[in-house]
């Protein structure tokens, strides 16, 4: 009768466990690091859509606005500064938005914004809608997009939404 032969070396749970614990470390950094990645680049696209649907919206209004009072001269930007929605929201008061320029096209915010908004008037028949903003808090704009709005003969065309 043979007898079995008994096996040397660790057993194979052992093994298991100690690339578990030497690798876990390693693949828990790794999807860790992709998963930061995906958060900020979706918080990103996010409040770049702010500024993709307000201008959208405002410039059909800056559109019927050219086309029947004639294109308004430039607006304030609301809020005043790039520092008031530097890393942050801001909360406009309705007053913010009683300017010629955002009266006239119906546009105004009225949640917290991350950008800040502007008709800037280039001549009699043409100007653009901007948005800008810091969105990581560092004092410079690296967010900007802008919308242009041109009138020949009383018919007003918006341009595609741009980020110069």
């Amino acid at each position: 009768m043979n007898e079995p032969t008994k096996k040397s070396g660790l057993p194979t749970w052992v093994i298991v466990l100690i690339v578990v614990v030497v690798a876990g470390p390693i693949v828990l950094g790794i999807f860790s690091a992709l998963a930061i990645y995906g958060v900020r680049k979706y918080m990103m696209n996010a409040k770049r859509a702010e500024a993709t649907a307000a201008l959208t919206g405002w410039s059909k209004g800056m559109v019927a606005c050219g086309e029947k009072d004639g294109l308004p001269p430039t607006s304030p930007q609301v809020p005043a500064s790039l520092g008031s929605v530097s890393g942050m929201k801001y909360q406009s008061a309705a007053a913010e938005w009683s300017d010629a320029a955002f009266a006239c096209s119906g546009f105004s915010m009225s949640g917290p914004q991350y950008f800040t908004y502007q008709w800037v008037q280039a001549s009699p028949s043409e100007g653009s809608m901007l948005a800008q903003a810091d969105l990581d808090g560092d004092g410079t704009a690296e967010q900007r997009f802008d919308v242009r709005i041109s009138c020949t003969a009383g018919r007003c065309a918006a341009s595609s939404l741009a980020a110069p």
